[in-house]
């Protein structure tokens, strides 16, 4: 089935879209995120202004309760005039802020809130039937007013404090997971209500003993207690989630201040209404109006304190806010940045990149159909990549122009090469082999008529016609080496090097000579019957040039090599000898064509000077390099590899 595959363009624009879309769909995740986490943090400052302002209800109750609880039992006018105001104040904010903070709520439909407003609702109608038996009670003398309202008044109210806090604890635990530190400010906030409940229950019983000139009762002994330690513990928590919430650096000087009058004042009638020899029926040190302006003075400091923690909440609230607005912001424009660059991108792909190479392509293929190449040099405002690129291919073709001058020469030359290589195969061994013949003949035929310099001159000639016939084999061979494609396959070395024993048996033996393969060699991927000439050569001469009693060859292969140079080589073969050794001015000598560094007419071993020569081009046809390392009357070592990327710039240390 036919299968388009994707061009360059394609992949290009295809590359480029996929990155905006990832990098658009990352930004647009992360705005979303942003913009699902500034709508939390907005509900959470609304959630926060009705939180304060169920607060500041709590507080206006308390201290509705301590001065009506107080006014039912002053003794005078003069006494319930004095409080009057404080109790019309009180209960004029305490409206305010219950009624506009019961209207928000309605507009939140959070699980079992309904039930808390509807339970709250209830418990203020109750409180505002009371408040109008207490308008009537106070205007009433003393000794008849009714006691029992005192009770059900103190206990009202207290119930309907009560009722705000769990009005506001299940509304405000829906936000509570939003941010860690505005929830930590929420407690502190909570048990700070709880500290100017408690301290005003203290109040309202204590002002109203004071009033009585009377004793505590055990069980009133025991509320004091019990409320005190409440506040104890409130000031603890308190402090702990300040410190935690970060809001303690803030607020330090506030709750210093508040939590000092408070136990300023504790300290003062400890031993008058909370110990166990209280007030023994004589006059109490201190008057209402004092108690009451010392207990203004620590409500003052309290309302102190939570005014700071409100505008602290506040201020955090609102650096979330605008770090969430700026987070949207950078990401928007991030964002329009992706896309404009994306537009951007598939502009220059597509006028400077695809265009100009699909013009390339259309002139290379009609290049080769025979075609006339056309490559139009680069505008001048065009010097990027691309324009270069057309530049060089535009030159190309003013230099294939020119290879068209030398294309018929070159033709006509490989010709008269292949003629020549025919006339030294053919026409001129002919005559050599004429030459060896007749020579031979003559010297059979009449070396008993001859005088001994004459046979010598035609056994030399008979010699010299032998070697030339050598020298233009070993010619023709050198030339077909670089002209033939290697027979490329997989070729175990060790097989190789048996193989030339055999067939080198006779030799090795008459000469003492041993190879030795100290480990197996590898299996490699290249010309069998090349390689396999290229050891041959190695070891005959390792074996012809050595004059030492028993002669050694060692074969042997390393995976690294570190070179004279201090360079890494890798996949190295090498073939070592015990032989007269080569002096290091000879190492390039030797691997020229019919170079022989022994020329002497009475050595031993013939040759014609090429079997190195042979074994360099072989190595070269593979890719590979050959060197060597010799000491003279030590022996040589021929290191090799066959093949590419075998060397390493980095240097032993």
């Amino acid at each position: 089935m036919f299968r388009r595959e994707l061009s360059i363009r394609d992949i290009l624009l295809l590359t480029v879209g996929m990155l905006t879309l990832l990098i658009a769909v990352l930004v647009a995740s992360e705005t979303l995120k942003d913009w699902h986490r500034l709508q939390d943090i907005r509900s959470l400052k609304n959630a926060t202004i009705l939180s304060d302002q169920l607060f500041e209800a709590g507080e206006k109750l308390s201290v509705e309760r301590d001065i009506a609880y107080s006014m039912l039992h002053a003794p005078s006018n003069d006494m319930i005039n004095t409080l009057r105001p404080g109790l019309s104040s009180s209960r004029k904010e305490a409206d305010y802020a219950l009624n506009l903070a019961l209207l928000s709520l309605k507009y939140y439909d959070l699980p079992g809130l309904s039930t808390q407003l509807e339970k709250t609702e209830k418990q203020i109608n109750s409180l505002h039937a009371l408040r109008v038996e207490i308008d009537e009670a106070i205007a009433l003398p003393l000794e008849k007013r009714n006691h029992d309202l005192l009770e059900r008044w103190f206990t009202n109210a207290t119930a309907t404090i009560t009722q705000t806090q769990m009005l506001w604890m299940g509304f405000i635990k829906n936000f509570s997971n939003i941010d860690s530190a505005a929830t930590l400010h929420m407690r502190f906030k909570h048990i700070l209500g709880i500290i100017m409940e408690y301290s005003g229950r203290e109040r309202s019983l204590i002002g109203r003993l004071i009033v009585d000139n009377a004793a505590p009762t055990a069980p009133e002994l025991a509320q004091l207690q019990q409320w005190q330690g409440t506040v104890d513990l409130g000031w603890k928590i308190s402090d702990t989630l300040a410190d935690q919430g970060g809001l303690y650096p803030d607020v330090a000087p506030y709750f210093q201040d508040a939590k000092s009058h408070y136990f300023t004042i504790y300290d003062m009638i400890r031993g008058v209404f909370y110990a166990p020899d209280r007030h023994g029926g004589t006059t109490y040190p201190i008057s209402v109006d004092f108690w009451l302006e010392m207990a203004t003075q620590t409500t003052d400091s309290l309302y102190a304190l939570k005014d700071a923690a409100l505008n602290e909440t506040h201020n955090h609230i609102t650096s979330l806010e605008k770090k969430a607005l700026r987070s949207i912001g950078i990401n928007s424009t991030l964002l329009l940045l992706a896309l404009f660059l994306c537009l951007f991108c598939f502009r220059i792909i597509i006028r400077r990149v695809i265009f100009p190479v699909n013009y390339m392509i259309q002139a290379l293929i009609d290049a080769t159909e025979g075609k006339p190449l056309s490559f139009i040099p680069p505008s001048a405002s065009q010097r990027d990549e691309i324009g270069r690129l057309t530049h060089v291919l535009y030159v190309f073709q003013q230099k294939m122009e020119e290879i068209k001058r030398y294309s018929s020469e070159l033709e006509r030359s490989n010709k008269e090469l292949d003629d020549f290589s025919y006339i030294a195969s053919h026409d001129l061994k002919e005559p050599l082999r004429g030459i060896h013949n007749h020579a031979r003949f003559l010297l059979e035929d009449n070396q008993d008529k001859l005088d001994p310099d004459s046979v010598s001159r035609l056994g030399r000639l008979v010699y010299l016609s032998q070697r030339m016939e050598l020298l233009v084999n070993d010619l023709l061979y050198f030339s077909r080496l670089g002209r033939q494609d290697l027979a490329i396959q997989p070729a175990n070395i060790n097989e190789a090097i048996h193989d030339i024993e055999n067939t080198l048996d006779v030799f090795l033996a008459e000469r003492n000579a041993h190879i030795t393969i100290p480990h197996t060699l590898p299996t490699i991927v290249c010309d069998k019957v090349r390689v396999t000439e290229l050891f041959r050569n190695l070891i005959t001469n390792a074996v012809k040039y050595n004059e030492k009693e028993t002669k050694t060859v060692e074969i042997g292969f390393m995976e690294t090599h570190h070179s004279q140079e201090d360079i890494i080589i890798h996949n190295v073969f090498f073939v070592k000898d015990n032989g007269k050794g080569i002096a290091s001015e000879f190492y390039e000598e030797i691997f020229r064509i019919f170079k022989r560094l022994q020329n002497n007419k009475n050595q031993k071993e013939e040759g014609t000077g090429v079997g190195l020569t042979f074994v360099k081009k072989i190595i070269e046809r593979h890719g590979g390099k050959i060197w060597l390392a010799s000491e003279l009357g030590i022996g040589t070592t021929f290191y090799f590899t066959l093949g590419e990327h075998n060397y390493d710039t980095a240097a032993r240390t």
